[in-house]
């Protein structure tokens, strides 16, 4: 048994495991105000029903991060499968073989655009969150947006529909910074993970949606065909921008620049009069002073990579790679152009696209199920496990060269879908937004948006020379590929990705601070206790004691 000791005018005792099993993490007594003490109880205490019923308003707010994620979902497929589309293969490609390719190079500049546009955009919001706050950001994420959507819908050359991209990929980088580090501050802690996960199913229904408006412009026989899939953008701009004004500032920006009263006023006002106002402004201070030394001030991009915080900052960037890693450029980007590379029609692709984004939708709400049923690690874990198995299959079967082989591939991408979505698709979400501190969450969802958009880059480049039947011409083989990275991401999974689920963020920043190895997050114990005299005093007396 430690003895006690001072921790930023804090009393700290630490306990020993109960047993002599050294597996089993370390137990931590963190010493607190009576006042955030109450309130962390009660927030552990509440079931969901209750916790969505106290943080109705909220939760509310999270839905209209939401919905700049379907955006984001939406433009971020449209770039992809408009290669699928005939008439923009006509205006913007070239003949080959009885058909129209788009030159491998303008394939490769149009993802590069987008993914380069998400990495600014990225770069662009850590910096300017600091100092605007994330009303500025999606204010100018909107703007920038409805110029890129013009560009592209009125472009005649692949040089136009380019510079279009990067104008429409730059919003995406916002978006995919602001909406994680909002969502997870202004969630209650029992469902915080199923609310930040609902940032993936906002990406897929805009997916959906987008496959939704292809199929139905399919029958145009001029540039409606791809040209209204990009108009459509433009109505979420508009709905966007007249709910943007009355969206609150998270309390735990407006306490990180000194703005205390406003942070109570935006508390008091998402809820009910009953509400424990006081507490929960402790909770947010703690959050941000604890571990710097009781200065609650945002943190900066540059302190992500400090010692003391490096291994969260690999965490909360790395899993992006994993996502992507995973296939999920290939499989959601270009499945249409896939299955009409394998001999299906352009009409029947799309309706099996649009199937498979279907089901997708719902692999995504079962995310919200696994999340809480298997923790953030064991969603991560079983799930790239299993798709490490999907795509060594499709694999297998792109190699056989049979007439039947394509409807085997689609049947795994099919499953392959389900379980992504379900898994490390929603995981990577919740992982990136729990395992950085309070103050430094913005500056690295930042980054985790940049290692988003830079992985990404890494199979964007590779895959039109890849894939294109003038080209490498692997089709389903690709897969191995995937499947071997993936193998190699399960093993970073065991031994980095700990289990935040049920876990507030002072129980996460101690658990970091003591170097708990992620494989012992699950059952070590961390409790609170009242930091004054008698009340410290009887906790260390029971804990010697036993």
């Amino acid at each position: 048994m430690a003895a006690p000791t001072k921790s930023e005018g804090l009393t700290m005792v630490e306990v020993s495991p109960s047993n002599s099993d050294s597996t089993t993490a370390a137990a931590a007594v963190i010493g607190s105000s009576a006042l955030l003490k109450a309130y962390e109880t009660r927030q552990h205490s509440l079931t969901r029903k209750e916790a969505i019923r106290e943080h109705w308003k909220s939760i509310a707010w999270c839905f209209y991060m939401f919905f700049t994620c379907i955006m984001y979902g939406f433009d971020s497929l449209a770039g992809g499968v408009v290669i699928g589309i005939t008439e923009f293969r006509k205006d913007f490609g070239y003949p080959f073989e009885g058909d129209y390719v788009v030159d491998a190079n303008w394939q490769l500049g149009f993802m590069a655009a987008t993914l380069g546009g998400i990495v600014g955009g990225g770069l662009l919001t850590g910096i300017l969150i600091h100092k605007y706050g994330r009303k500025i950001c999606i204010l100018s994420a909107y703007i920038i947006n409805t110029g890129g959507i013009f560009l592209q819908y009125f472009a005649t050359t692949p040089a136009h529909f380019f510079g279009g991209k990067i104008l429409t990929g730059l919003p995406l980088g916002v978006f995919a910074t602001v909406a994680p580090s909002y969502s997870s501050e202004m969630a209650p802690l029992s469902i915080r993970g199923a609310v930040t996960a609902g940032i993936n199913f906002a990406i897929v229904l805009g997916q959906l949606i987008g496959y939704g408006v292809q199929r139905q412009t399919a029958s145009f026989n001029d540039s409606r065909q791809y040209k209204i899939l990009f108009a459509t953008q433009w109505g979420y701009v508009v709905v966007g921008l007249l709910i943007l004004p009355f969206l609150p500032e998270s309390p735990y920006w407006l306490m990180s620049h000194g703005k205390h009263e406003e942070a109570r006023a935006t508390i008091t006002k998402l809820h009910a009069p009953s509400y424990d106002v006081d507490g929960h402004l402790a909770q947010v201070h703690d959050s941000l002073a604890r571990m710097n030394a009781d200065n609650e001030s945002q943190g900066t991009m540059a302190e992500c990579f400090t010692r003391e915080n490096l291994r969260r900052t690999l965490v909360s960037t790395f899993i992006f790679f994993i996502q992507n890693a995973s296939g999920s450029v290939w499989v959601i980007g270009y499945m249409s152009y896939f299955m009409q590379l394998g001999g299906m029609t352009p009409a029947r692709s799309f309706d099996t696209t649009v199937g498979m984004s279907g089901l997708m939708v719902v692999g995504n709400m079962f995310g919200w199920l696994f999340i809480e049923w298997f923790g953030r690690r064991g969603t991560a874990l079983y799930g790239a496990a299993t798709l490490t198995v999907t795509l060594f299959l499709i694999g297998i079967l792109g190699v056989i060269n049979k007439p039947g082989a394509i409807w085997g591939q689609v049947a795994f991408m099919a499953i392959w879908g389900f379980v992504y979505q379900g898994t490390i698709g929603a995981a990577a979400w919740v992982i990136s937004s729990e395992n950085s501190t309070s103050r430094l969450r913005s500056p690295t969802q930042s980054l985790a948006t940049v290692m988003n958009g830079l992985s990404s880059c890494i199979w964007s480049f590779s895959l039109p020379y890849a894939i294109n039947p003038d080209q490498g011409n692997l089709q389903g083989k690709i897969a191995f590929i995937f499947g071997a990275v993936m193998a190699a991401s399960c093993v970073f999974i065991f031994f980095f990705v700990p289990e935040t689920k049920g876990r507030t963020w002072i129980e996460i920043d101690e658990l970091y601070k003591r170097g708990v190895p992620a494989w012992r997050w699950k059952t070590a114990k961390v409790s609170l206790v009242v930091d004054s005299a008698d009340e410290t005093s009887r906790t260390e007396k029971k804990q010697f004691e036993e």
